[in-house]
């Protein structure tokens, strides 16, 4: 994730890959070396400690692309698929396979999860989950409710893995770790749910425990998934949300306080303004969307103001929050803490709202809407790994690596922005003669075209992280498919 929401604290990281952090401390979570709170953000990178108790380079010099926040314990992958993890090590949560506590990041080697880069890192309440560049997936941690996948309750101390055999040979893409259970995406969009069965919240149709990952019945196509407190969501390829579990107060969007032991689809286009849902938070008691044209809408729990909607009222169905509260820029991540929320523009500006801990402003106060984390507190860095480009500066590199731009034939950028043929210049060839003779393609190129070369033109999150869509769009990347081409 681009910013996460822990139990009274908010990690986050920079554009450059730096660790940010803020809130309570008493568990060492901050990663800043102490148990003391923090009112303003503080960045983490600096010197830590190695899997063999060597004093290195934190994150051993690479860029940070997500991180992961539990109730006391916090977790970052880097673009080489390290995992670093700190914090409460209450139950083992931490995977170091000891008691001790760690108040700085602690890298955990690839060894110790198969030897496959880590391209996601989710946390619970108590327990963690790993997902690897090669589909698997592990965990540790607290298992009282079967949480961890492993067909029994105990705890583990390390990273163990999940049986394969559970996801029936599938290729998991994305994880998520809620309070007491955990969900997995496979590649071809099927979901598995285990751990606490209460009030639905695994979406089988009854209130049990699953102790392995269990196959969700129903054709989701789902491209991302999301655990909370005591409810789960999906969101297809076409836009839609799907939501079960608890929905005391308000948290699935259905209009009631009723739970769902199976999933029900959260409205249609139409409750989210006509636009696509493009990616999902859930909470302790309430739930977070973006959607894709940028608009941002909240539900359940309103008590502290975590749905920003300048009261604590609970919202039984999605509400838009005002868009002038992020000064009109569009929302491209949204995460939703146990009692506070925050969100990212596409110009990666963090703003955060709710339970004063957490928030980042140096007040103390509790915020009812979304409020700015003011630039200058970050050192100017911009939150997020995933930007799109000023649009003169996106026009630039399209017409630096497309020579013909604006012509009949079709352009072709890839995810990243890249050209899928490379120019003439590039090819050691000079452009033809008709070419040379050309005013600036972009001047006669139609207004839909420019948008959409701009649109494809995006900083992208380093490693193989920007390969999977689900956890793209956590970090603000958008829909991967509307970005491949043109």
């Amino acid at each position: 994730m681009a910013v996460a929401c822990g139990e009274g604290f908010t990690s986050f990281v920079t554009e450059q890959g730096d660790v940010w952090a803020c809130g309570k401390g008493d568990d060492g979570q901050l990663g800043l070396g102490s148990k003391a709170h923090q009112l303003l953000p503080v960045c983490v990178n600096g010197a830590g400690e190695g899997l063999d108790g060597k004093v290195d380079e934190l994150f051993d010099g690479e860029a940070v692309v997500m991180v992961a926040a539990g109730s006391a314990h916090t977790a970052c992958v880097t673009a080489k698929g390290t995992l670093w993890i700190w914090g409460d090590v209450g139950s083992g949560r931490l995977g170091h396979g000891d008691i001790a506590r760690r108040q700085r990041p602690h890298r955990l080697e690839k060894e110790l999860y198969g030897g496959s880069p880590a391209v996601m890192v989710s946390c619970g309440f108590a327990h963690t989950l790993v997902l690897t560049a090669a589909g698997l997936l592990w965990s540790c941690g607290y298992g009282g409710n079967g949480q961890l996948g492993h067909d029994d309750t105990a705890n583990k101390l390390v990273m163990t893995l999940v049986g394969s055999e559970e996801f029936r040979g599938a290729h998991i893409v994305m994880v998520a770790a809620g309070r007491w259970h955990s969900i997995a995406l496979g590649e071809e969009g099927r979901v598995w749910t285990w751990g606490c069965g209460r009030k639905g919240r695994l979406g089988h149709n009854d209130q049990g425990n699953r102790l392995v990952p269990t196959l969700l019945c129903g054709d989701f196509g789902a491209v991302m998934v999301a655990a909370g407190g005591f409810h789960t969501v999906a969101v297809t390829s076409q836009g839609e949300l799907w939501a079960w579990g608890t929905g005391e107060e308000g948290q699935l969007g259905l209009g009631d306080a009723s739970n769902r032991l199976v999933p029900a689809l959260v409205g249609t286009e139409v409750a989210f303004g006509g636009s696509q849902v493009l990616t999902v938070s859930c909470g302790g008691a309430h739930t977070l969307a973006a959607t894709r044209d940028g608009s941002l809408f909240s539900w359940g729990r309103g008590f502290h103001g975590t749905c920003g909607h300048n009261d604590s009222n609970n919202r039984l169905v999605p509400s838009r929050i005002d868009a002038q509260h992020f000064h009109n820029a569009k929302i491209v991540s949204a995460t939703a803490g146990y009692t506070h929320s925050a969100a990212v523009t596409e110009e990666g500006a963090l703003y955060t709202w709710g339970e004063a801990w957490g928030l980042g402003h140096g007040d103390g106060a509790r915020k009812s809407v979304p409020t700015n984390v003011a630039p200058h507190l970050l050192q100017g860095a911009r939150v997020g790994c995933c930007h799109g480009l000023p649009p003169m500066h996106a026009l630039a590199f399209a017409m630096g690596t497309h020579v013909r731009l604006g012509s009949s034939e079709p352009t072709a950028l890839s995810a990243g922005g890249s050209s899928k043929r490379r120019p003439q210049r590039q090819q050691g060839k000079a452009p033809a003669v008709a070419d040379q003779d050309k005013d600036c393609e972009y001047v006669t190129m139609p207004g839909e075209l420019l948008q959409r070369v701009v649109e494809a033109c995006v900083s992208w999150p380093e490693g193989q992280a920007g390969e999977l869509e689900g956890v793209l769009r956590l970090l603000g990347g958008g829909m991967m498919k509307a970005r491949g081409s043109l």
